[in-house]
């Protein structure tokens, strides 16, 4: 019960990541917002939670990230329904397979709406809910190891990912110097088996077999991570066992950038 009494909103929460998130999250007993654009597995995932629990641990609320008005609304939802927001963790992100030459204005655009813009409202209203609470509280924004380093594939998602890396810094400062009970930090996945993950193999013109055998070979713990890698990381971050940590970025990518 890490995170008994603890409330959070997770989003880019209907698959993957952040679906496994959200679980571990109400385990740890938690109460969770879902948050994404899939009503029909958001919902599926929170019936699911409050049928294990046997009692209201978890809530779908639709949330498209690169809107300040949705991102309004989920928090307002988050409040109304359980009394306060404690942990946000920015979990939603999208990319496209392009080299710089090649990328599109409207991928570019798409990519840093949803991977920055989108974390910069979600950490602006979330101080701005977390502040008066008078309890510890942690955000959390999912960067990645295309963030510490670059792959000419993925311009845009690297500046993105980059960019949270410097919010996180900028926001963990800001909060401790006007002494928010407030703890700002992200995580760098490294690459993990999620629907993202075979999206990206499909924008290399590669079998799922195949992209998994080369991602593989590049990550010395000798596999690739899988999204409880990524929520317990989350957890980790949320908890206040890491209580003395803020502004970091945290690396979770089995030695991908060790070499």
């Amino acid at each position: 019960m890490r995170l008994q009494n603890k409330v959070a909103l997770i989003t880019g929460a209907t698959k993957g990541i952040g679906a496994e998130t959200a679980r571990l999250f109400a385990q740890e007993g938690a109460r969770v917002i879902i948050c994404g654009r899939d009503e029909a597995s958001g919902r599926g995932i929170a019936e699911e939670i409050n049928a294990k629990f046997d009692t209201q641990k978890a809530w779908f609320c639709h949330l498209d990230v690169t809107s300040y008005e949705s991102w309004e609304r989920a928090i307002d939802f988050t409040i109304q329904n359980c009394g306060k927001l404690t942990i946000l963790i920015n979990n939603a992100g999208i990319s496209f397979a392009e080299l710089i030459e090649d990328t599109s204005l409207e991928h570019y655009e798409q990519t840093v709406a949803t991977n920055q813009t989108g974390v910069f409202y979600g950490i602006q209203l979330g101080i701005k809910a977390m502040k008066g609470n008078g309890e510890p509280c942690s955000i959390v924004s999912t960067s990645s190891v295309d963030g510490v380093a670059g792959d000419p594939l993925f311009t845009p998602y690297c500046a993105s990912k980059a960019a949270v890396i410097a919010m996180t810094k900028c926001a963990a400062i800001e909060c401790g110097q006007k002494g928010y009970q407030i703890r700002v930090n992200a995580v760098a996945p490294g690459y993990i088996e999620s629907p993202m993950y075979a999206v990206d193999a499909e924008q290399r013109g590669m079998t799922y077999e195949e992209y998994t055998h080369d991602m593989t070979a590049l990550h010395p713990i000798g596999r690739i991570g899988t999204p409880e890698d990524i929520a317990r990381a989350y957890l980790y971050l949320a908890s206040d066992e890491s209580g003395f940590v803020t502004g970091t970025t945290l690396v979770v990518d089995g030695g991908y950038t060790a070499w």
